[in-house]
């Protein structure tokens, strides 16, 4: 049981990696096209306009009840610990 325990745990630990380094991709991404605007290229251009097609179907009600989730999940972690 531990061993499977391990493994979950080195999947999850490589998951959280993976999805970190495809959020930095994003931000990097989306610096390039804030200092060289639509003169960024194509894949650059397609990145952002699928960002702002997300953010305007996104409601506020959605963004309260997501920043409610991650406090939520803040404060069980700290107090677990």
């Amino acid at each position: 049981m531990q061993a499977l325990l391990d493994f979950l745990t080195a999947t999850r630990g490589i998951i959280f990696r993976i999805v970190e380094v495809g959020a930095a991709l994003v931000a990097v991404i989306v610096l390039v096209y804030l200092l060289l605007g639509e003169a960024s290229g194509v894949y650059v251009n397609a990145v952002v306009n699928n960002l702002v097609f997300l953010i305007d179907k996104i409601s506020s009600e959605t963004l309260v009840a997501i920043a409610l989730v991650l406090v939520g999940y803040a404060y069980v972690t700290t107090r677990r610990s």
